[in-house]
This record gives C-alpha cells, structure tokens and sequence, in this order.
C-alpha cells in the first residue's frame, strides 16, 4: 500500500516539474543576452515573456491533465 501511494506522490511530482521546467525553459531563452530576439528593446518585453511562458505552461499541464498522468 505505501509503494502504491509513493508512486502517485511521484506522477503528481513528475507532471509538476515538467510544468516548471516548460517555464524554465523559456524564460532561459528569453534572457540570454544575444541579438535578434523578440521583444529585446520592447518595453513590454517582460511582461509578454511571462505571458508566453504561463501560457505554454498551462497548455501542459492540460496536456497532463487529459492524459491522466497526475492522477
């Protein structure tokens, strides 16, 4: 019984870091300091960073969700 409850405790964590590192990811590329990337001299560039970010990490997690993975 405890196996079966560590091994949900860890698809929940799993599915959880994926999402984090979906936020990781991109914003990891948004800060590099090099040319050509959008939103470089934008004053909303932030800002439009983190919206991008959230939403792909909220298309994850829905992913996750449909998949049945974090049950």
């Amino acid at each position: 019984m405890m196996n079966n409850n560590l091994n949900h405790l860890m698809k929940y964590l799993d599915s959880a870091g994926l999402v984090i590192a979906v936020i990781a990811l991109v914003t990891g590329f948004m800060g590099m300091n090099v040319g050509g990337l959008p939103w470089k001299t934008s004053t909303n560039g932030f800002i439009l960073t983190c919206i991008v970010a959230l939403i792909l990490a909220t298309a994850t997690g829905i992913y996750l969700k449909r998949k049945r993975f974090s049950d």
